[in-house]
């Protein structure tokens, strides 16, 4: 039963990501407590502009990640996966070590030049959204200097995704999330002790970003020693493959634009946000903001850790199999996202006062509205992932018209809400199109009808959810 748990990924995405959770109860209050207003406005910047990474990976991480397990199990070629198809290999074939050598070959290519194109954007854009928050810090030239290392080791760490990638296509989720858990836990100590013995942001910046260093290390370890050493044997340098390109380039640039029109969009509220509301508003919006991108990211752990397996599965066309784990991993997301984003709406604010908090946290009725979106997003992301599985790439529709609703509300309600205008602009984004636009697909890929697959599956979360709701804005 242990060896069982210690190699579940699911179990061990859940360790890995519930450990990171605990900055949230060791390293934010004292993140609160130590710095002014200002250097936390800044400490969340650096986290919104490093997450904004996922921008200029343009979609390449999700399609190489899938690509390669397509290709370690059998197949022949990587294009569209039907349901209604006979797959091109028997259950039993071993990984097409040739198709194998080429796709990592063209991926180091590939995020070269991608690393390049991050450094310039950080350098240009990222260094113009600090420019104002820098003023509101306590040690401008300190914070540069943060600025710098961030600078640096996260154009190492983007460069060195191309492992990470190679070990989600390989489904070595339980291994990496086992170390990941011991290098969060390193990274969550060193921080809580520079907190108490040295309090300074950028202190704390180098202590953080020394152990994203580690991480990629890690990764380039884990490459090289993972079955037999399998990466070694199908990194040889060969001459950038063009056709595979071509072949990975319609899936990739349209998920990049997908990302782009919604994880792109919510974070950049948060830079556009530093412009131009004042610090403590903004500090209290970063915070709320940071706090339920984490939760999301925890709740994330049961389906997400199941995505190389969804593309192992539509390869060998088990579609009963791929049915029951995606409603098991939708179910448990749907539970780990509601006790979340109710636990933080229930003691937030006593908690802030416990620790004699500089911020403040927003009102009840943002972090509902919040709340509610990303809920909602998710809800319609994770169907979308189900039929990305079959390599065929719609993100960049349901995406792309569902930011444009986001933006024109957002921009039509911001004179009118205010702030508010942001979280009511998802939902008429999230709500108008891409949750059922992702499903209706979803359904499609697995030949099922809406009521059959989520009586079992998020009825009864949503329906909790808005009985919270009810309950708590009854109450204000």
């Amino acid at each position: 039963m242990l060896k069982r748990a210690w190699n579940s990924p699911t179990l061990m995405t859940w360790l890995s990501y519930s450990t990171k959770a605990l900055t949230l109860f060791g390293v934010l209050p004292l993140v609160l407590k130590q710095f002014s207003s200002g250097d936390v406005v800044l400490w969340y910047l650096f986290s919104t502009i490093i997450s904004l990474q996922s921008i200029a990976d343009f979609g390449f991480r999700q399609t190489f990640s899938r690509i390669i397990s397509y290709a370690f199990s059998g197949s022949k070629d990587i294009n569209i996966i039907k349901s209604d198809t006979t797959p091109d290999h028997t259950e039993e074939a071993g990984p097409n070590k040739p198709l194998l050598n080429s796709i990592v070959s063209t991926m180091r290519s590939i995020y070269v030049w991608l690393t390049l194109v991050v450094f310039v954007l950080m350098l240009v854009f990222g260094t113009w959204a600090m420019i104002k928050p820098v003023t509101d810090g306590s040690n401008i030239i300190q914070t540069w200097w943060s600025w710098a290392v961030v600078l640096v080791i996260s154009c190492i760490s983007f460069y060195g995704k191309i492992y990470m990638n190679f070990l989600e296509g390989l489904y070595k989720i339980a291994l990496v999330r086992r170390i990941e858990t011991l290098t969060s836990v390193g990274s969550i100590l060193t921080s809580i002790i520079i907190l108490y013995v040295a309090p300074s942001l950028l202190n704390l910046v180098i202590v953080n970003q020394f152990w994203v260093l580690i991480v990629t290390i890690r990764d380039w370890y884990l490459c090289r020693t993972v079955d037999d050493n399998f990466y070694l044997q199908v990194s040889k340098k060969l001459p950038f493959n063009k056709e595979i390109f071509i072949k990975i380039w319609q899936p990739a640039w349209r998920s990049g634009i997908s990302g782009f029109m919604s994880v792109g969009l919510t974070n950049l509220t948060g830079l556009i946000y530093a412009q131009v509301g004042n610090t403590a508003a903004v500090a209290a919006y970063l915070l709320a903001l940071r706090i339920i991108n984490q939760v999301k990211e925890i709740s994330m752990a049961p389906f997400y850790s199941k995505l190389p397996l969804l593309a192992i599965l539509r390869v060998k066309n088990d579609i009963p199999q791929l049915i029951k784990t995606v409603k098991r991993g939708m179910l448990l997301s749907h539970i780990v996202f509601l006790f979340g984003f109710i636990g933080v709406g229930l003691f937030i604010n006593p908690l802030l006062i416990l620790i004699h908090s500089h911020v403040q946290f927003v009102d009840q009725k943002l972090w509902l509205l919040l709340g509610v979106a990303f809920f909602i997003h998710r809800f319609g992301a994770m169907h979308m992932q189900v039929y990305l599985s079959t390599n065929h790439i719609i993100s960049h529709i349901a995406d792309g018209i569902s930011g444009i609703m986001y933006i024109v509300s957002s921009l039509i309600l911001i004179h009118y809400i205010g702030i508010y205008a942001i979280p009511v602009g998802m939902l008429v984004g999230y709500l108008g199109f891409y949750a059922w636009y992702a499903a209706k697909y979803s359904y499609q890929s697995l030949n099922v009808t809406f009521w059959a697959f989520e009586r079992g599956t998020s009825v009864l979360p949503f329906a909790c959810n808005l009985l919270y709701i009810i309950v708590i804005l009854v109450n204000l």
